[in-house]
């Protein structure tokens, strides 16, 4: 299912008169009025500029960001995984390191002298101003390598799809920074279900009150929504999510 955003509903009524919010299948419209009513969008002005396109896909925790940026891969777009990026930072050796320590106390490493993703996150998931330090410290670098990559790809390829799997895209006020913006939701419910079930998976158990904590922490996703290109509600089953991704790769390569 797509939810119409904001900045498509502003030029959708070009195509067909709809309402700001309102829930269509890209089946029902059919994708030549979604890629209508993107014509104003910063989509064609990169498509103008002889470079390949970046798109950020964002959202909230447990929302499925990865899975849409894997189901894009495989259907020939190059990722960028942000979080891959800011796990490299937080190893030893990284130029960080001694930044953090400095932060959040030499408590935060384990064993092997890296940062222990769980330490640091009981310190920082509960505690704003902690975590706007830390936001600090690592959007910067993450931003730079991120995006220093996504354009040498993009120059090297005009045709070429990049995706920033990126899940604090809009809170780093990075948005700028990509072509097109993806924004990928799901229900209370289902978020907060989502993320207990990948914990236990993960071996990292939280309870329902830490979870919901680090789910109450991040930008509201009807903030994040106002940003977006293009807006995937994944309450779904796989089977459908792949079929509303396999309609914006069309679109993405007209």
């Amino acid at each position: 299912m797509v939810v119409l955003s904001p900045k498509l509903a502003a030029v959708a009524p070009l195509v067909l008169p709809l309402d700001v919010g309102i829930h269509l299948s890209l089946f029902d419209i059919g994708i030549l009025v979604i890629e209508a009513a993107l014509g104003k969008s910063r989509l064609m002005k990169s498509k103008e500029s002889n470079r390949g396109l970046i798109v950020g896909v964002t959202g909230g925790i447990a929302c499925g960001k990865s899975t849409v940026s894997q189901l894009l891969g495989e259907k020939g777009a190059i990722p960028i995984n942000v979080d891959e990026i800011g796990h490299r930072l937080l190893r030893r050796g990284s130029p960080i390191i001694n930044e953090l320590i400095e932060n959040f106390g030499a408590g935060i490493l384990d064993e092997s002298g890296n940062v222990s993703r769980k330490k640091l996150g009981a310190i920082v998931f509960n505690d704003t101003r902690a975590r706007e330090r830390l936001n600090g410290i690592l959007h910067p670098l993450i931003i730079q390598q991120s995006r220093a990559e996504a354009r040498r790809l993009a120059a090297e390829s005009p045709s070429c799809v990049v995706v920033i799997d990126a899940p604090l895209l809009i809170e780093a006020g990075a948005q700028d920074t990509v072509d097109f913006i993806v924004v990928v939701t799901v229900s209370p419910e289902i978020q907060l279900q989502r993320l207990l079930n990948r914990s236990a998976a993960e071996n990292r158990l939280l309870s329902r009150a830490d979870a919901q904590a680090r789910i109450d922490a991040q930008m509201p996703l009807s903030e994040k929504i106002k940003f977006a290109d293009f807006v995937i509600e994944n309450n779904c089953t796989i089977d459908a999510l792949r079929r509303t991704v396999n309609a914006l790769w069309t679109m993405l390569n007209k």
